[in-house]
């Protein structure tokens, strides 16, 4: 019993499973305007409010791949906002779906989920695929 106890343990480990990465995959769901055709592709709009000093917002897919990041330079104030957009293979939308992970780590914090007051919007596009 023991034994089994410890290789679940192993496997959970390595599949990057634990307690503190869990409470970090909150999902957001955001709603495209239609599925992307053949010759479109995806893109994810990011408005940011104040992200604590140092701090880095990761934008991932739901099945954890990295699509973009924005990094927060100086102290933060008040006012301090950011807009980055990021391309997303359109795969990832499906039934006008796309479902991400929007995360935040800070030096000497653990990684957590975004607040709303540091994502002041998130938007999905549908754009012509520039050959």
């Amino acid at each position: 019993m023991r034994h089994g106890f410890f290789v679940t343990l192993l496997l959970a480990s390595l599949a990057g499973a634990s307690p503190a990465s869990a409470q970090g995959r909150k999902m957001t769901e955001l709603l495209a305007p239609r599925d992307p055709g053949a010759n479109e592709a995806v893109r994810v709009k990011v408005d940011t409010g104040p992200l604590p000093f140092g701090a880095r917002l990761v934008v991932k897919t739901e099945q954890g791949d990295v699509i973009g990041s924005i990094t927060s330079y100086g102290v933060p104030g008040p006012n301090d906002t950011r807009s980055e957009t990021f391309p997303v293979q359109s795969r990832n939308v499906v039934n006008k779906r796309l479902r991400l992970q929007v995360l935040v780590e800070a030096p000497g914090a653990m990684t957590r989920a975004a607040t709303p007051d540091e994502i002041r919007g998130l938007d999905v596009m549908i754009v012509p695929r520039v050959p």
